[in-house]
């Protein structure tokens, strides 16, 4: 799947989008950022759960010399359009990301907080694992 990104000025930007959620919501997929010479100048990878209509973003970059140029904001806006409705959780943000999707949580009507993810498919192996055994450990002090 892609997209031709930003218009008549985009200069040759395009999206495509690799990778699948479907039926496998621990897997990671991506929006890829390139140019139509195909060299990648940007990712998000995130995880959603098309059970539960949640999802986590793992990450997003643009090369610096892509920066403020809008390719951030089409990624995630090709996310929103691949998984509409979902509920969304972010890893760590740093200063930047945090003003980034604070901006795009603005613009969007969807919010983008950082923290664990909101339903336990998305958690890793070694993650639900631990779960489970917390909360075996609680129920037996009761």
């Amino acid at each position: 799947m892609s997209w031709s990104g930003g218009g008549g000025d985009s200069g040759g930007r395009s999206l495509r989008v690799t990778g699948g959620t479907a039926g496998h919501p621990g897997r990671a997929a991506e929006v890829v950022l390139a140019t139509r010479g195909h060299e990648e100048v940007g990712r998000l990878r995130f995880r959603a759960c098309p059970k539960c209509r949640t999802g986590r973003i793992l990450d997003i970059w643009v090369e610096e010399e892509w920066r403020r140029q809008g390719l951030g904001r089409e990624a995630l806006h090709c996310l929103l359009v691949l998984h509409p409705g979902h509920r969304w959780t972010t890893t760590h943000q740093t200063s930047e990301g945090h003003t980034f999707f604070s901006a795009m949580s603005q613009e969007t009507g969807t919010d983008f907080p950082a923290g664990a993810p909101l339903c336990p498919h998305l958690r890793g192996p070694m993650r639900r694992w631990v779960h489970r055994v917390l909360r075996r450990s609680a129920d037996r002090q009761q």
